[in-house]
């Protein structure tokens, strides 16, 4: 039993890997079983394997690859909307004479997806995004010199969003 069990979990955690492949199409209210199985096979999982997942784990691992998708588009525009971002840093003139520049980033790689099935019919699934936004600074003679400068992080926030999946798309 035990066997079976790390076999199934070895199988979901392959599928989670094929399935990016057939995210980039829309999708269909039901997942097409025959393309999960052609990319299963393109990744080495066979159909039979591929099979023993149930209906329901296999949307759920589409839907983690589709969230995993979204996630990544809503760093990159979080990042690029930040109100202090690199392009708009902050830059002061301290006591000492000196500027001090800042810019906020978030670091996609601390990001990490959690997707689970909910039991309401209207939002089938939730998902929570976690990431880290980093605050770099700088300190130089000139605000141009700073725009220019190596900038070191100093602070570290965590964040953390929850997003439903809801009329055919993460909200």
């Amino acid at each position: 039993m035990k066997n079976l069990i790390g076999v199934g979990l070895t199988l979901a955690v392959q599928v989670l890997l094929v399935v990016p492949a057939l995210a980039s199409e829309p999708l269909p209210g039901k997942v097409n079983v025959s393309k999960l199985d052609q990319a299963g096979a393109a990744a080495g999982i066979s159909t039979s394997a591929a099979s023993l997942l149930t209906g329901e784990e296999r949307q759920l691992a589409v839907q983690k690859a589709e969230f995993l998708r979204f996630a990544a588009t809503k760093i990159r525009e979080m990042n690029s909307n930040h109100i202090l971002s690199r392009a708009r840093m902050q830059i002061n003139k301290g006591p000492d004479g000196l500027y001090r520049a800042l810019f906020h980033e978030i670091d996609d790689q601390s990001m990490t997806c959690q997707v689970s099935r909910s039991e309401s019919r209207s939002v089938p699934y939730v998902a929570v995004l976690s990431y880290k936004e980093r605050i770099f600074a700088a300190s130089c003679a000139t605000p141009e010199a700073c725009r220019q400068e190596q900038f070191k992080p100093v602070e570290e926030i965590p964040n953390r969003h929850i997003f439903i999946y809801s009329n055919g798309s993460w909200q």
